[in-house]
């Protein structure tokens, strides 16, 4: 049924999905539709079990007796995938991608067709399957999101069919989604993670309700998505990479690339590592870094208040070019911008002609499945809007 549904009747579900129950009179008075129209749309909807209707209260609207409506959340189940060089972190949500079950295990094999088939392998331990097969009364999943990063990028179209490049796992023009529906059998969206996790902030994260923010990622790689009216600004995989190496400060340290003072030199995990570990003379991973700084070590947190006012300063720029009012921080690097809070918001005033609280700034937090649940959310979005 969910193929047929017209887009009017998609636009309820949307709305309810990301907003939760309402009333008749408010859907049709948030999507600018009739009242008759509403009821038209939904019935069909309700008589196939895909809305609900809630228990008898008093419309806030007119004041009169109304059941609201509400998805059927718990009725559907999406797999979430995110893939690192080493590791592929797995979800399964309900249809407002609240998790049900999760679990992360190390890539043993990085060729394609084995990296299909150990998801496959997840998601049948995750949802109680055995060879392919659900135990009774468990519900099978009806789509899956596929989330790569660092320099992942789609290539030219072949024959309609996306190719995927992902150095990191050694693969090169890879026709990823045929293969994981092969080894899944739902339907499977392919994304970039920093996308997708930009999706799933929209739709129920610190996004939901926002016309215009931006993301920013910081962590192993640099990223960066912005919404703008409610949409993803759409930008290829090299423009995305730009942002790493955006120039924070003309005598700052030196990135591999070549360049003084980037982004990347100042934020991402390898670079605060090499800092540290040069000073401290033996090899530090970020974690400990972290869990020195905030004891007080003099060298981690002076390395770690450097790096939170170059944050500052990046948001700045965000915040003034996109004109945004709120950037989302995310990635397994964020809890330097907790431990040098103050810093990083004294640089971003100091970048915005020192007025304060021009921009929220809202800290997420450091999970992976963080990021496997985005690929959730684009399986959903695909499945409730009918379209990648």
């Amino acid at each position: 049924m969910w193929d047929a549904l017209p887009d009017a009747a998609r636009s309820i579900v949307k709305e309810l999905i990301i907003h939760g129950p309402q009333s008749r009179t408010a859907l049709a008075k948030t999507l600018h539709l009739s009242t008759g129209s509403l009821t038209r749309l939904t019935k069909p909807l309700v008589d196939a079990g895909l809305l609900v209707e809630g228990e008898v209260v008093h419309d806030p609207v007119n004041g009169r007796p109304t059941r609201p409506l509400d998805v059927a959340a718990g009725e559907h189940r999406f797999l979430g995938l995110k893939l690192t060089a080493d590791r592929v972190h797995a979800v399964v949500t309900d249809l407002r991608a609240e998790v049900i079950a999760g679990r992360d295990e190390a890539i043993t094999d990085r060729a394609p067709e084995a990296v299909c088939l150990q998801a496959r392998r997840l998601l049948d331990e995750l949802t109680g399957g055995l060879g392919g097969g659900l135990p009774t009364g468990a519900i099978a999943p009806v789509g899956a999101g596929i989330t790569i990063g660092g320099n992942a990028r789609a290539s030219t179209q072949i024959g309609g069919e996306q190719l995927v490049d992902a150095p990191y796992l050694g693969w090169e023009q890879v026709e990823l989604r045929p293969l994981m529906e092969r080894a899944l059998g739902v339907p499977c969206v392919v994304k970039n993670d920093v996308a997708a996790l930009a999706h799933q902030h929209h739709w129920f994260g610190p996004g939901r309700g926002l016309r215009d923010f931006a993301l920013v990622t910081i962590g192993a790689g640099i990223g960066y998505a912005l919404i703008v009216h409610d949409h993803l600004v759409a930008a290829a995989e090299a423009d995305l990479g730009m942002f790493g190496h955006l120039v924070l400060h003309p005598g700052g340290p030196l990135c591999p690339e070549g360049h003084r003072g980037c982004a990347a030199a100042y934020l991402s995990s390898w670079s605060i590592e090499g800092t540290v570990g040069q000073a401290l003379r033996r090899e530090v991973g970020y974690d400990e870094v972290m869990r020195l700084a905030a004891a007080g070590d003099r060298v981690c947190l002076s390395v770690v208040r450097e790096a939170a006012q170059a944050l500052g300063r990046l948001i700045a720029m965000v915040a003034t070019m996109s004109m945004v009012k709120t950037v989302v921080l995310a990635g397994e690097g964020v809890e330097l911008a907790r431990i040098a809070k103050d810093e990083l918001g004294r640089a971003l005033t100091a970048n915005r002609r020192g007025v304060p609280g021009s921009v929220n700034v809202v800290i997420e937090a450091d999970d992976f499945r963080e990021w496997a649940r985005g690929g959730a959310v684009v399986a959903i979005q695909s499945f409730v809007t009918g379209s990648d």
